[in-house]
């Protein structure tokens, strides 16, 4: 009898615990002497089973730049008739939940964009399957009517977002069109004519492939927001398959090949397309897709039956991912906003704050990682828009609203408040908080009646000195960091109308700097974290006015959550309570943040939830097995 080393050429290790991910590879085997178990790595690409869709359909449209822990699909069609549907799914990497429905029912649909900001565009409407121009926006729980397509089609693809998306082929034809975020105009056209094919990317870099024309097609074309260009073919000609990916890195999975359904997936590099090794678990046609070129899902299609509720994930990555995610933490003993905040998950302070039903901002409250309690009442009683630093045990109230603004300063021990030095500028609305530490703080902008503010002030724990101004006179901004690595994202003016601002800010304790833009204009939002490491969630936009592109018009955007790495934001899980003028532990984490308050926008509106973040998780995928 060989053993494994005379088979593969490598031992067996013996460890006391699992390898780290970094020296993980493909096919390594090991023993694990705490578990008494032997391990080793899955296949490094595979399908395997996901969670099981609401509704059974197939012929849908999916947001093509969703992720595998953040898909939508939307519409579709069930036999027999064809029914067709307006039912709307969002996928979380573990269960589908139910959520708007499209307003057009219809099948052969194309889509675009996120899982919470998505596009659905064209189709088949009954009766009689008649080719629809219509155009849909998805915000993240129902959707509305956008410009109309020049050309009414089925059977066509899209690719890029929700403000810049794309539409090609469909009905054989070879139109393009792109979308602005409110109309639609003509682009150039492919080089092939067809139907059914696939697309990824994005508005500007955007690939096509597959399709009918009749019979399976082949064809690659890349798309440079001005034209088309024809690329290495297909390894399988198909059609009616799922996609994931971008221009230069992707896959193209199941549909229908020459001469029947296909459960095959091919790999494309930018250059060329191969055979992977990974198939799914059947074959089926006619299904949604989303994600990347080592993370994908797929679902619904046919057959099995007449519409599928299956769900596949691909993976091509020794390491398993676990999608960021809020979950309910115990809520507040009444709901406000605007109150400041201080802490950690597990140890945070609430002071403050504002209600629709009372003023009654003065108790403070600790978060203990379960509930709140150790109500104390502030001795200035500052009821609303103050800003916050510091910690459960030593934090910070300063400025804030009290029939005007005001320069209040006061300090908290964990148990009872006492009264500080003032600031030099009476002020609220200081950022959504402020950033730092009891003995090291800072507070950026606000209001200061009847204009803004862009004094940026610094707290040593006795006394308040001038720091470097903000660029703009700024109030609402979502803060975090320390007083000499702080952020300060957003926020707005007083110009009328309103407007918002999606510049990233960076204090070095001397003078601030611009990092790269948030996705959209925003403010009454909050952050926690550092300078490098950050989530900050919630918030709102204004109408559009002067000040620095892009404006929008969408009021409210209150469940957005993204993560900040020091260089570029990342959107992430979506609250499942959806508010602004809301706030976050400061010293929170992108693994353990945590966000409470806030109001809906609406009179009363006012929220008492509160919700825990943790953010993206990484395991190896390793496998028990049998000792023999």
């Amino acid at each position: 009898m060989s053993d494994y080393e005379s088979i593969h050429g490598t031992r067996v290790k013996y460890l006391t615990s699992d390898p780290t991910l970094e020296s993980s590879y493909e096919g390594q085997v090991w023993y694990n002497s705490t578990s008494g178990t032997n391990k080793a790595l899955v296949q490094i690409k595979a399908w395997s089973s996901g969670g099981t869709m609401g509704t059974a359909r197939y012929a849908l449209g999916s947001a093509t730049s969703g992720t595998q822990n953040a898909a939508l699909g939307f519409g579709g069609a069930v036999d027999p008739s064809p029914a067709h549907m307006t039912a709307t799914e969002e996928y979380s990497g573990f269960n589908w939940n139910s959520t708007g429905n499209l307003s057009t029912a219809r099948r052969r649909l194309a889509g675009a964009g996120t899982q919470t900001s998505a596009l659905a565009f064209g189709g088949a409407v009954t009766p009689g399957n008649t080719n629809s121009n219509a155009t849909e926006e998805y915000g993240g729980s129902s959707w509305t009517a956008g410009g109309a397509l020049g050309t009414a089609r089925f059977s066509l693809a899209g690719a890029g977002t929700q403000t810049a998306g794309l539409a090609f082929g469909g009905g054989g034809g070879t139109s393009t069109e792109e979308y602005d975020g409110s109309s639609w105009t003509s682009g150039g056209a492919l080089n092939t004519g067809r139907s059914n094919l696939g697309g990824m990317g994005t508005q500007t870099a955007a690939l096509g492939m597959g399709g009918y024309g009749p019979g399976a097609l082949s064809f690659t074309e890349s798309y440079n927001g001005t034209s088309w260009t024809a690329l290495n073919a297909l390894d399988l000609g198909r059609y009616n398959a799922g996609a994931a990916g971008i221009q230069t890195l992707g896959i193209f999975y199941g549909g229908f090949g020459a001469t029947a359904l296909l459960n095959q997936t091919s790999e494309w590099d930018g250059t060329n397309w191969t055979t992977s090794s990974a198939t799914m678990a059947s074959p089926k046609s006619n299904i949604g897709g989303a994600g990347t070129f080592t993370a994908a899902v797929s679902f619904a299609g046919n057959p099995p039956g007449a519409g599928s509720t299956g769900t596949e994930e691909y993976n091509s990555n020794i390491n398993a991912f676990t999608a960021a995610a809020w979950t309910s933490g115990g809520n507040m003993p009444k709901p406000k906003y605007n109150q400041a905040g201080a802490g950690t998950q597990t140890a945070a302070l609430s002071s403050g704050g504002y209600n629709f039903t009372d003023n009654d901002g003065q108790p403070s409250i600790e978060y203990d990682g379960t509930s709140w309690g150790n109500s104390a009442s502030l001795r200035a009683g500052s009821d609303n828009y103050a800003a916050g630093f510091g910690s459960q045990t030593a934090g910070v109230v300063a400025g804030g609203y009290q029939g005007g603004a005001n320069a209040q300063t006061e300090e908290y021990n964990g148990s009872s408040w006492s009264t500080a030095n003032n600031m030099s500028t009476a002020r609220f609305q200081g950022g959504s908080g402020g950033s730092g530490i009891l003995t090291a703080g800072l507070v950026s902008g606000g209001r200061v009646e009847p204009a803004n503010s862009n004094a940026v002030e610094e707290y040593d724990g006795t006394n308040w000195s001038s720091g470097g101004s903000l660029p703009i006179a700024l109030h609402d901004g979502g803060t975090f960091g320390t007083q000499t690595a702080s952020v300060y994202v957003g926020g707005t003016d007083n110009l009328s109308p309103n407007v918002s601002y999606s510049h990233t800010l960076l204090y070095d304790g001397s003078s601030w700097t611009s990092g790269n833009n948030f996705f959209r204009p925003n403010f009454n939002s909050d952050g926690g974290g550092t300078q490098t490491s950050a989530v900050m969630c919630g918030g709102r936009t204004s109408a559009p006015g002067a000040g620095p592109p892009p404006l929008t018009t969408s009021p409210v955007s209150g469940g957005m959550t993204a993560e900040w790495d020091g260089s570029n934001w990342v959107s992430t899980a979506t609250l499942s309570t959806f508010r602004q003028s809301t706030t976050m532990a400061k010293n929170g984490t992108t693994s353990a943040g945590l966000v409470f308050g806030g109001n809906d926008g609406s009179a009363p509106g006012s929220r008492n939830q509160t919700e825990e973040y943790a953010g993206v998780t990484e395991t190896i995928t390793a496998s028990t097995l049998t000792t023999s």
